[in-house]
């Protein structure tokens, strides 16, 4: 964890994922929006770009990082650090190097991935990024992503069992609306794109996944939760990363985007799912196994092979009830119909 008023250090990224994720907790720590951002790189960011490279997990290009750390704050040599990290990272090669010269590069509006560089990750496709919304951002940001994602390590220890391809889900948007899933189970799985997302057992209470807090009172953070589909906040975006298996984003019109997480890998029973930085962990990625009887999708985290349903089972049927991981039991609440749904209406269309 960062000490308290210092950014991030780009030298403890041992990914690109990671990297990513600290870019992002930059970008917190700034304390400014994708708009204010935008505004200090003099239009060369475009919120949407910065959504879309902070929603991935390969590594941006060099001349995004400059334009985006300088705007976040930073000096010439943490602006230096965040290079140095980046070029070992593409290199392949861990620890500190010697200081970087800095030449001019490609247009920084470019996104990252449209001209490889030498040992550079590079996704498959260009997705379509989540856009900053048009209406005015909060006074003071609030941290929406809580940090559960220490354990992602054991986490990716306990995920040998399963192999997830690589690449697999990088389909743009577009693909995903010109051919819109249904919401029951199909031979091809479903497409990438925007869901909404509700246990079978309310569906007829017309209640949907979003963010809520825990009815306990015992925290105050961000969880999933069953709750009215009207006006549903945040929007639901899956993304395929292997055969059958999805990350389950939640795209925040101000605080971009995060996986739907099991808190801190647990492999027990009731432990609650939360937003949280995407980093590419086997708990935050999920296998979408068809029900037999065509109901639905049964949710399996794939660090644990349990299900996910309500905290307190069917009988649950209240807007509010936890989501959480369980032993599998086969009853309505642990079968999810995904309904296809429009674009975000605060995405921007230019």
């Amino acid at each position: 964890m960062d000490e308290a008023g210092s950014p991030p250090d780009p030298a403890n990224a041992a990914t690109a994922a990671e990297y990513v994720a600290a870019l992002a907790r930059l970008r917190r720590w700034s304390g400014l929006t994708y708009r204010q951002l935008a505004a200090k790189t003099g239009g060369a960011l475009p919120p949407s770009t910065m959504a879309g490279v902070l929603g991935r997990t390969t590594l941006p290009r060099e001349d995004f990082v400059v334009a985006f750390v300088t705007a976040c704050g930073l000096d010439e040599a943490q602006i230096d650090r965040w290079v140095r990290a980046r070029r070992n990272l593409a290199a392949g090669v861990a620890g500190e190097s010697a200081p970087v010269a800095r030449k001019p590069g490609p247009r920084a509006d470019v996104p990252a991935g449209a001209a490889p560089e030498p040992a550079a990750e590079t996704p498959a496709a260009e997705p379509s990024a989540p856009q900053e919304p048009r209406r005015t951002a909060r006074a003071a940001a609030r941290r929406w992503w809580p940090a559960f994602v220490a354990a992602a390590g054991v986490a990716a220890v306990l995920v040998t069992a399963l192999t997830i391809p690589g690449g697999a889900g990088e389909t743009s948007e577009g693909q995903a609306s010109a051919g819109r899933a249904v919401s029951g189970p199909t031979s091809d799985g479903l497409r990438d794109g925007w869901y909404r997302m509700s246990p079978v057992h309310v569906i007829d209470r017309d209640l949907c996944i979003g963010e809520g807090r825990e009815r306990s009172g015992r925290t105050d953070r961000p969880l999933a939760v069953q709750r009215p589909c009207a006006d549903l906040t945040p929007d639901t975006y899956l993304k395929a990363v292997g055969a059958g298996v999805y990350e389950i984003q939640w795209h925040h019109p101000e605080h971009g985007v995060g996986c739907l997480t099991v808190d801190q890998a647990h492999v027990g029973d009731r432990t609650l799912l939360a937003p949280a930085d995407c980093t590419e962990a086997a708990h935050q990625r999920f296998l979408l196994e068809p029900e037999r009887a065509g109901r639905g999708y049964v949710l399996r985290p794939v660090h644990s092979g349990k299900c996910v349903g309500l905290l307190y089972g069917e009988a649950d049927v209240h807007s509010g009830a936890e989501l959480a991981q369980q032993t599998c039991s086969g009853r309505r609440d642990q079968i999810f119909r995904f309904e296809p749904a429009d674009r975000p209406d605060w995405l921007e269309t230019d």
